[in-house]
């Protein structure tokens, strides 16, 4: 009662109230719902876009740290291919004519060579040759020469044999640091090997080479190695800058002693979220939320030669804060373009009213049957538009009718591709070309057939997104279906048609036979071992010229009480609906149980012999 009583109280309100009025207020407050939607979605996609655009940009910042961060491989695999290369070098190392202490002096002036290299070279931790050439030789002293035999049962000596170079993992030496190598083979005038060359790395050698890269990054910078373990934390650069390169250098420093990995327990990442996340070989970033500083974002960089990577965090918040700032300011523009458009709604509410009354006018003209009124357009952009749309629509009144036709028949056809979805089969011709040909070359003609078949079975029952097929096609199209159920059955199918040769051309539905064969092939399991299928087609001339389709098998027959209204089987309820949505209720489709055993089923169309009639039974006009 009281719900009845406010409704009438604010009818009787509206009814008093000025059109003017009620206009300046639902424009106003149109405009202040609107104007609320618009610049939450602006600020929510300029914020999701910026974000995007600001992870990019530190991704790709991190990258080229990286990527600075590791350019002394470069000098490493130059060092060995000088090595490599050295002809005087590899002159030592050919000692097959030579005597002992020949050898004695070459092996001397091999290890002066290294020493050398390892004196010029910056950041390696040593270099070590492995020959059999100096096999012979009693070592006096200490060199990094060492037999071949050495090295031989190494996971990556494998891999070596198989190239010229390779960056190559090492197990720890005995100071305990994680050691990286690039190996290198060197060949003799003959071009066969005879040394290889391993150049070490200690993780301290490669941490070192990130205490000049310049972070200029918010957050927190991680290094880290090929098994995601955390091998040195860098933080916020200062102003300056020294105090920076200072701290990573003590903590690279750090690093070369203990050969431990910085403690990260206080960051949001560890090895494990790394390993997780982390893709392989790929770089990317995440927002981790639900951390006690709020969300963060985490950017991990492309892996350098080593496999090894720069991960990054910062704050959320820190990134977006300009962004906010400008959000404060779109949220003030927006107001006060609020308050500008409710002034001018109020000076032009006026100017309003007068088409609108000439519109009532002309309406009422329209009413009593004079379609050639017209209203003249008006300056305002609303009106313009219901001006428009009211002299389109007394324009268009004599169309209707066959818009609507053509509006009917869609919905048919819509209606029709649905229900006839349900069966059409959805596979590419390519592909079963291809196991057909793959097929014959492994000699399978029993699968070559059968894929043959099925090829057959879509493309007629495809056709070109036809509705009707001729009665042959649909005849070929239940053919193929049981050749390829009679390849894979443990019992025989005989298979018998009867058609009048003078139907065989008209049109019929497309795939009305195969789904009650299919019904006597999986549910029909004759007792006698064999499964009997006949086809029988012909025309009835009273009292209408109709064809007549009886499928007939000598299966178990129907279930009790079966009903066509209540089948849960959508092939049989497809067919019956697609022949009663095109011909009329007076198609269609009846199922019965014979005396002799077996369902017959029995399928009542029209005769359709031409294009034209086709086409004036899909208009509906027959």
């Amino acid at each position: 009662m009281r719900k009845g009583r406010w409704s009438l109280f604010i009818n009787q309100k509206l009814q008093q109230s000025k059109l003017s009025t009620l206009m300046v207020t639902c424009f106003i407050a149109f405009n202040l719902l609107l104007v609320s939607v618009v610049v939450w979605l602006a600020y929510q996609s300029f914020s999701a876009v910026t974000f995007a655009e600001i992870s990019k940009a530190r991704l790709a910042l991190l990258n080229e740290s990286t990527r600075r961060g590791f350019d002394f491989i470069t000098g490493v695999t130059g060092t060995a291919y000088a090595l490599a290369s050295n002809r005087e070098l590899s002159s030592l190392l050919e000692t097959a004519d030579t005597g002992r202490l020949a050898q004695i002096h070459q092996r001397r002036e091999v290890s002066r060579t290294l020493d050398h290299t390892m004196v010029v070279s910056e950041g390696i931790t040593s270099i070590e040759l492995y020959t059999d050439a100096f096999n012979e030789v009693t070592v006096t002293m200490a060199d990094r020469i060492f037999p071949v035999d050495t090295i031989e049962h190494d996971s990556w000596f494998a891999t070596l044999e198989k190239a010229d170079a390779a960056w190559v993992p090492l197990r720890e030496n005995e100071s305990g640091q994680s050691l990286v190598g690039y190996a290198q083979r060197i060949f003799d005038s003959r071009g066969g090997t005879v040394a290889y060359v391993l150049i070490r790395l200690s993780r301290a050698d490669i941490v070192r080479r990130f205490a000049d890269v310049p972070m200029v990054l918010d957050g927190k910078v991680l290094l880290v190695d090929t098994a995601g373990n955390v091998v040195m934390q860098m933080g916020r650069v200062d102003p300056t800058g020294e105090k920076e390169r200072a701290d990573r250098r003590n903590e690279a420093s750090k690093v070369q002693e203990t050969g431990e990995a910085v403690n990260s327990s206080s960051s949001i990442i560890d090895s494990a979220w790394i390993q997780e996340h982390v893709q392989h070989g790929a770089d990317g970033y995440e927002v981790v939320s639900g951390q006690p500083g709020g969300a963060q974002l985490v950017l991990y960089s492309r892996p350098a030669m080593l496999q090894w990577r720069l991960v990054q965090t910062i704050p959320v918040y820190t990134l977006l804060s300009p962004l906010r700032q400008a959000g404060w300011q779109i949220l003030g523009i927006a107001v006060l373009g609020l308050l500008c458009s409710a002034v001018l709604a109020y000076l032009f509410v006026r100017q309003i009213i007068r088409p609108l009354r000439q519109l009532i006018k002309r309406m009422r003209q329209l009413e009593k049957g004079d379609f050639d009124t017209r209203v003249q357009l008006s300056f305002t952009e609303e009106y313009a538009h219901l001006a428009y749309g009211f002299n389109h629509m007394a324009s268009q009144l004599t169309t209707l009718m066959e818009q609507v036709k053509d509006e009917s028949r869609a919905k048919r056809e819509a209606q029709t591709g649905l229900l006839e979805a349900q069966i059409k089969p959805h596979f590419l011709y390519n592909t079963l070309d291809m196991i057909h040909w793959r097929a014959l070359d492994y000699e399978a003609k029993d699968i070559s057939r059968m894929i043959v078949q099925l090829s057959k079975l879509l493309r007629i029952g495809l056709s070109g997104g036809r509705l009707f097929i001729r009665v042959r096609d649909e005849l070929e199209h239940a053919r193929c279906y049981v050749n390829i159920q009679s390849e894979r059955l443990p019992f025989s199918i005989q298979y018998q048609e009867r058609i009048d040769p003078h139907i065989r051309g008209c049109y019929i539905p497309k795939i009305i036979l195969q789904p009650f064969i299919e019904n006597a092939v999986m549910h029909g399991h004759p007792e006698e071992g064999t499964l009997r299928i006949q086809v029988h087609m012909h025309e009835v001339e009273a009292p209408h010229q109709d064809i007549v389709i009886r499928i007939t098998d000598n299966g178990r027959g129907l279930p009790e009480g079966w009903k066509l209204e209540e089948t849960c089987g959508i092939g049989v309820r497809n067919v019956h609906q697609r022949i009663q949505l095109y011909c009329g209720k007076r198609y269609g489709v009846q199922l019965s149980d014979r005396e002799s055993g077996g369902v017959e089923v029995t399928i009542t169309l029209p005769r359709i012999e031409t294009d034209e009639q086709l086409n004036l039974w899909l208009d509906g006009e027959k």
